[in-house]
């Protein structure tokens, strides 16, 4: 099997697709690159792809300059973001950064939704990944609020 589709099969995004699915997506993917410190995403702009990482390391960022607060780091081939450009029509709600040399897979909304039209069990598959994914997100975020109130509260 050809390492793109091995690491695109064992993303958590992907899990349960069959394997002419994970050709599909890889077909209307971009692959791009970037150097250590580029921003990926900005904060704010219109939500155009999500991202699955092939190599290196991202990092989710809020905020401004030195106010910038870490959210999340991703370095596992297959973890992926931006999955919100799929469920809502916000901006971006932070900025992603590569915090080393780094490849991702963009897959651009508008050749996603045209491979749904085509594929409406893959875009089910691939909607209740993106849920499962935010459930396990939002539940090591509830953790951390707590981690952290009790830290400031001196508990």
């Amino acid at each position: 099997m050809d390492s793109d589709i091995e690491i695109l099969s064992i993303s958590p995004l992907l899990i349960g697709l069959a394997l002419e699915d994970v050709r599909a997506l890889l077909d209307i993917s971009e692959l791009r690159t970037y150097n250590t410190d580029e921003r990926i995403v900005e904060e704010g702009t219109p939500s155009d792809c999500l991202f699955i990482l092939k190599e290196g390391k991202v990092q989710v960022e809020k905020g401004d300059g030195a106010q910038m607060v870490a959210l999340a780091t991703f370095s596992l081939a297959g973890d992926f973001f931006g999955e919100m450009s799929l469920i809502d029509i916000m901006p971006r709600s932070a900025h992603v950064r590569a915090c080393a040399p780094t490849t991702i897979w963009a897959f651009p909304k508008k050749e996603l939704t045209g491979y749904f039209t085509q594929s409406p069990r893959a875009q089910m598959t691939i909607i209740l990944n993106i849920a499962r994914n935010l459930s396990l997100r939002l539940r090591a975020s509830g953790t951390h609020i707590v981690e952290l109130t009790h830290a400031v509260q001196g508990k």
